[in-house]
């Protein structure tokens, strides 16, 4: 796999996740977002008036759900979603990791629900947009915005990124999508998801 190139490994990835029982499907993906779950749980600013729980609370939930806990995880996108929107308005580029991390988690969410999930009027709309819409699959699609978050890079489709290397390191994001590969593939002995 060392001269792969990133749709190739993209889709070497989709179809490995294919094989995959939906639950075992889950818990892998969980593992490669979980280390992107401490950025956000440290954003502690209300975004909202009337915020159902606060960003930390979310993340705590999420881990929750990716437990087999029973969680509200309609409030859970909700807040996630809205801290990915109001971070991916920002300048900084730490703000915008922040965001696709959250992008991420929110997308898992509605895979581990099966259904679209609920946020508010201003919100409506911004939750069909939480992964590149350029990948085979939605599991693949939030593998593409974990490769360029782990590598900690703003999201750039790869063939933008062959286009104007100078804006980003397609390399680095490459890497990722290897490593995040290696880390799928292994047999798991202890699903702990659902």
């Amino acid at each position: 796999m060392t001269d792969t190139t990133y749709d190739e490994l993209l889709g070497t990835i989709d179809e490995f996740a294919g094989r995959l029982d939906p639950r075992e499907r889950l818990a892998r993906l969980y593992d490669l977002m979980a280390p992107l779950l401490d950025r956000v749980e440290r954003e502690d600013e209300e975004l909202s008036d009337d915020p159902a729980m606060s960003t930390p609370d979310a993340v705590r939930e999420l881990r929750k759900a990716a437990a087999g806990e029973p969680v509200d995880i309609d409030a859970v996108h909700e807040q996630l979603t809205e801290v990915a929107l109001c971070c991916s308005e920002d300048q900084d580029p730490e703000r915008h990791l922040v965001s696709q991390s959250a992008y991420a988690a929110a997308a898992w969410l509605r895979l581990l629900a099966g259904r679209k999930l609920r946020t508010t009027a201003y919100l409506e709309g911004e939750d069909e947009e939480l992964v590149p819409p350029f990948a085979p699959s939605a599991f693949t699609g939030i593998v593409d915005l974990l490769a360029w978050t782990r590598s900690d890079q703003m999201y750039f489709h790869w063939e933008d990124a062959l286009a104007h290397p100078e804006c980003c390191d397609l390399p680095a994001a490459i890497g990722q999508l290897r490593a995040m590969h290696g880390e799928i593939t292994p047999p798991r002995s202890n699903s702990r998801l659902l």
